[in-house]
């Protein structure tokens, strides 16, 4: 089996989100290998001395136990189209290292940056992200999600996100669209328009 993990931004030396990454990696314990308690990642983690002020990205690589923690410089990516395909039987309900149906799922998109995977017509998650869309007032993810998101449950939990049923048909209505994860929020969206399934960012 594939080691799993979770990425987790580390900004100033802080580490961000904890209290969520816990409950995931608490819940993949669980319903992975039936292992129960608490989890605290920051007891594991040692933030190394070359780590200064801005923004890196901590990666923890585990499954009963962590068998590595590693640091990253960071710097955000830019998506300019993303594909909507329909697959309904992919899945990614845990956080696994190996991610080459991702990389195959790319592979067939070649001039395009990520892609949006529906089921049934309904959106759930781009590869590297949830997704979320704003119609002005509020900010929405689909209830048929892949993988349970940390900064997903966070703005869910905080009231500045909301769940609905997003099938394709329904994006005409919303103005912009972020791509959400550890090292990505609310703040960073786009706005796009579609086109024969097709997102195209236009700012």
């Amino acid at each position: 089996m594939s080691l799993l993990f979770e990425t987790i931004k580390c900004q100033n030396r802080l580490l961000h989100n904890l209290f969520y990454h816990n409950n995931r990696v608490r819940w993949t314990l669980e319903n992975l290998f039936g292992v129960m308690g608490d989890v605290d990642l920051e007891s594991s983690i040692e933030i190394p001395d070359w780590i200064g002020e801005g923004l890196y990205r901590c990666r923890v690589s585990y499954d009963q136990a962590i068998s590595k923690v590693e640091f990253f410089d960071y710097d955000f990516k830019h998506p300019k189209t993303i594909q909507i395909d329909e697959n309904p039987s992919f899945k990614y309900n845990f956080k696994y290292e190996d991610r080459n149906d991702f990389q195959n799922l790319l592979k067939l998109y070649p001039k395009t940056d990520d892609v949006i995977i529906t089921q049934n017509g309904l959106l759930t998650d781009a590869t590297y992200a949830n997704v979320a869309f704003f119609d002005g007032i509020k900010w929405f993810t689909p209830t048929t999600y892949l993988l349970l998101g940390t900064k997903r449950a966070y703005l869910l939990d905080n009231q500045m996100l909301f769940e609905e049923e997003i099938a394709v048909k329904d994006l005409k209505k919303f103005k912009r669209l972020a791509l959400i994860n550890a090292m990505r929020d609310l703040d960073l969206s786009y706005e796009f328009e579609l086109d024969n399934h097709i997102i195209t960012i236009k700012s």
